[in-house]
């Protein structure tokens, strides 16, 4: 009887264990994540491709780009701070929530 108890003492452990592994490996969204990374996404979309167009465009014809280029740069660097500060905000979340769940 001992060698039965002990061997459902183990399998209990083993069935949490796995539990905590399947927690660990499953990767969840709250709402106020989901709808940032929804509001984000076409931001940083937008930040690259402008960022494609610039460099294609300097890169073609430089003659007609040169002149406006110190305008359009402004324009990038603005643009670069939402994405940027947006960015930020969510890695610094989700490297919050992995140094939590390490614990």
């Amino acid at each position: 009887m001992a060698e039965i108890d002990d061997l459902r003492s183990e399998l209990t452990e083993t069935r949490v264990e796995l539990e905590r592994v399947k927690l660990r490996a499953t990767t969840t969204l709250s709402g106020a994540e989901f709808l940032t990374l929804i509001m984000l996404a076409p931001v940083v979309a937008a930040f690259v491709i402008l960022g494609i167009i610039i460099v294609w465009k300097t890169t073609s014809n430089p003659a007609a780009v040169a002149p406006h280029l110190d305008i359009i740069l402004v324009a990038y660097a603005i643009f670069a701070t939402p994405t940027t500060a947006g960015l930020a905000a969510i890695t610094a979340r989700f490297a919050k929530e992995d140094k939590s769940s390490d614990n």
